[in-house]
């Protein structure tokens, strides 16, 4: 019973070291202290395309040529995400 209390016993010791802040970092703790991140990405809701598509829809009349364009930048947008 004295090898596992033992085994216990540095085992937690050695967790409790290591999340007490022995000094060393992780790729977590990298981030966070780097500077913000920043993106390019510009979001599809404020597109012009989905605008128009909005409007149309909302008055009942969608232009297909709206609905091409639309779709076309839904395609753009899916090809862009897979790898």
């Amino acid at each position: 019973m004295g090898d596992v209390t033992d085994n216990l016993s540095r085992i937690l010791e050695r967790l409790e070291k290591n999340l007490g802040g022995s000094g060393r970092n992780d790729a977590i703790d990298a981030i966070l202290a780097g500077s913000p991140r920043e993106t390019n990405a510009i979001s599809l809701r404020d597109h012009e395309v989905v605008k128009q598509f909005r409007r149309e829809l909302s008055s009942g009349l969608i232009r297909v040529d709206t609905v091409s364009r639309l779709l076309g930048l839904i395609r753009i947008a899916v090809e862009a995400g897979l790898p």
